[in-house]
């Protein structure tokens, strides 16, 4: 009996021990890239086959080379920096202006300025080429989305979205989807129609932002800001398969398909790392410490090193520190 009783609580340590070992992400802060700049910041954008990640900053664009983690070239006289994509086809980076409602266009090679393009709408955002129609859409605060072809730089049509937007991305099959922050609802654009085709609600008062798209099982990844969730839609229908807690004022989130991890990146000071068990099945394994005011990420999905932009907050203000700017890596 004893010996059993032994077995018993040895097997139970083990079973206790490896679950929680199993419940963290693995995730950990290893190194700082100081940057130069003291206005706020917005999206970090990855290119893995040339080994660069573009931080959007302000005026500015850093370039960084990921083979060594160094900054390479900074991209000056911008206008509020929010989004930056790239357009392979035509060989081509464009970067949204939100302070004085531009995109502005570099050659990708050597990151040389071609030109501006004016729109004629309100504090151009984010972002997204789509494949299909071979269009890059911008999307601004006055509830549209304007269509640029990247062959002429020229605008080409705007659509009327019924809220004002925050992320979109291109299924490369001809749809778009893209959250309405201020309308709380996740919106499907067909590109050929040019207009919105469907509508999914979200729970009052979400905020939605940042989306990521499990094509394989049709499940969408809404992180709302409103309520501190992170909303699974079931991307046929829009029924809201489940919600889990995260970390306060998220405005980034990534799915890794590889290891089927979730990452949010919150203003708070913390990202929320959620495993999915199965296409219904979520579970928030770990809260990696970042710094307040971080709010957007990126993720190498061919090293597996995430990375968080922000400064330093003067304490007690919403003032930052100067000369504190940097991208913060972590690694398994």
């Amino acid at each position: 009996m004893k010996k059993l009783a032994k077995s018993f609580i040895t097997t139970f340590v083990i079973l206790f021990f490896t679950t929680i070992c199993s419940a963290q992400s693995g995730y950990k802060f290893s190194e700082k890239i100081p940057l130069q700049g003291n206005g706020f910041w917005d999206y970090l954008q990855i290119d893995e086959n040339a080994n660069r990640l573009f931080v959007t900053h302000d005026d500015r664009v850093h370039v960084i080379s990921l083979k060594n983690n160094k900054e390479i070239r900074t991209i000056y006289n911008l206008h509020g920096a929010h989004h930056v994509t790239l357009v392979s086809p035509v060989n081509e980076l464009f970067v949204s202006n939100g302070k004085n409602n531009t995109v502005s266009v570099f050659n990708y090679t050597t990151l040389d300025s071609i030109t501006t393009i004016q729109i004629h709408d309100v504090n151009p955002d984010p972002m997204c080429y789509d494949v299909y129609s071979k269009k890059l859409y911008v999307f601004c605060d006055n509830d549209t989305a304007v269509v640029i072809d990247p062959l002429t730089n020229k605008i080409t049509g705007t659509i009327a979205l019924g809220g004002g937007p925050d992320f979109a991305f291109a299924d490369g099959k001809g749809l778009i989807y893209n959250n309405l922050e201020g309308k709380d609802e996740t919106i499907i654009i067909d590109v050929m129609k040019q207009k919105v085709i469907k509508r999914f609600a979200l729970p009052k008062k979400s905020a939605p932002t940042g989306m990521a798209f499990d094509e394989k099982n049709s499940r969408l990844f809404i992180v709302c800001r409103g309520i501190n969730k992170m909303v699974v839609l079931n991307a046929n229908t829009g029924a809201i398969v489940t919600q889990l807690d995260i970390e306060a004022n998220v405005d980034g989130l990534y799915f890794d398909h590889l290891t089927k991890l979730i990452f949010c990146s919150g203003g708070s000071g913390k990202a929320s790392v959620i495993k999915q068990l199965s296409k219904d099945s979520y579970k928030v394994i770990d809260k990696l410490v970042t710094k307040v005011g971080t709010k957007t990420m990126e993720l190498n999905t061919a090293t597996s090193e995430l990375y968080f932009a922000a400064a330093d907050i003067i304490k007690g203000t919403k003032n930052l520190l100067p000369n504190t700017f940097s991208v913060s890596i972590f690694r398994k």
